[in-house]
């Protein structure tokens, strides 16, 4: 028996802490199914993946799959394997035995969703495209798994799974955030204003083209002088406009060790998303005990409970005005309280070695089907 698991397609964002977290966490998990993996993984993600872990792995390899491109070139990677799991997906390759794929892909469970109305038509026809091939591909997958009930739910409504082809393996924080020897410094200037953080791609859903009108709010109306930081690459930050770059501070992409060190350095974490099937980012700044500025969404309201302090996403006066509020009215002793609440909800949620266990189960589970 040969058994695949596939993160070589996964390059930035939140994928890569999913892929390490878990491929980081295989040798710790007590199931002989293990013995069968090999293990294909980005350059990216390998940059996260611990010495002894790629050691355990008789077959580990870097190799980078970028969506259909070279794509004669992959064509037969996932030939000899009985199951490939691909961590995220969708996976464009054939893949002749069982295909199980993980989802987190929110513009093709919510086709209405409002980031639409803020597109050009041409964009609109690109986006739909785009997401209409994705959904073509992920119904090509035997087995789903996804991060949230409401994303199953989805999935069962628009017909793209069915129920029993689907298993919900809740996301979590890597443990790195509770080994601080593993942290790994980073470089950010020492500053009298408040520090409010994102870690986060540029993704259009992640909505941070509010943050320097939040910024220039809470200055004119406030009086409130607050610097805001982002993790953008190169890329994404040539992208930006020349006032976002002017009032929003990049110190570029971490690595998932240096995460932990960027949110120490922080006062408060914003989270201005329109769209998600799930983010870690609440929870890890939950577990770092950090105030949680965050959008008045489901998708993080079912996460986050009421921990967070949560404002209209689409309005960045809401935004600028609960900042406000919170900076004017915190009292240390109810908010380090509330801090302490929130971490221990978030350290409840689920463990990386929970989802690590869960995963396993599921490619066991997978492979002892008889109706592939």
């Amino acid at each position: 028996m040969k058994i695949l698991i596939n993160a070589a397609n996964l390059h930035s964002g939140g994928g890569v802490q999913v892929a390490s977290s878990f491929i980081n966490e295989l040798p710790f998990v007590s199931n002989n199914i293990t013995q069968y993996f090999d293990i294909i993984v980005s350059s990216e993600v390998d940059k996260n993946i611990n010495q002894d872990t790629k050691s355990f792995f008789e077959n580990y390899k870097v190799h980078n799959i970028f969506g259909l491109k070279k794509y004669k070139n992959n064509i037969n990677l996932f030939d000899a394997y009985d199951l490939v799991f691909t961590i995220f997906g969708p996976c464009y390759h054939p893949i002749k035995g069982i295909n199980l794929v993980g989802f987190a892909q929110p513009w093709i469970i919510y086709p209405n969703n409002e980031c639409y109305s803020m597109l050009s038509s041409v964009e609109k026809i690109k986006f739909k495209l785009k997401f209409f091939l994705q959904k073509k591909f992920f119904k090509k997958s035997d087995f789903c798994v996804v991060e949230l009930e409401h994303v199953k739910r989805r999935l069962i409504e628009l017909n793209i799974f069915k129920d029993n082809r689907i298993d919900v393996v809740y996301n979590t924080v890597s443990n790195v955030y509770f080994s601080p020897k593993k942290w790994e410094k980073i470089k950010i200037k020492l500053s009298n204003k408040m520090k409010i953080g994102l870690i986060s791609r540029d993704y259009f859903h992640k909505n941070t083209y509010i943050l320097p009108k939040v910024k220039e709010i809470l200055k004119n109306k406030y009086n409130q002088d607050v610097d805001f930081y982002v993790t953008f690459n190169e890329e994404e930050w040539l992208n930006k406009s020349s006032c976002f770059r002017e009032n929003i501070i990049n110190i570029g992409p971490l690595k998932v060790n240096e995460c932990p060190s960027f949110y120490k350095e922080m006062d408060a974490i914003i989270f201005p998303s329109l769209l998600e099937c799930f983010s870690a980012t609440p929870l890890e700044a939950m577990i770092m005990k950090k105030p949680l500025f965050a959008s008045d969404r489901g998708f993080i309201k079912d996460v986050c409970l009421n921990f967070a302090f949560y404002f209209e996403p689409m309005n960045p006066d809401s935004a600028a005005a609960m900042i406000n509020d919170f900076i004017e009215n915190k009292n240390n002793n109810e908010l380090d309280i509330q801090l302490t609440a929130a971490q221990k909800h978030a350290e409840n949620f689920s463990t990386a070695r929970q989802r690590a266990v869960k995963y396993t189960q599921i490619i066991e589970n997978c492979l002892n089907k008889v109706d592939k």
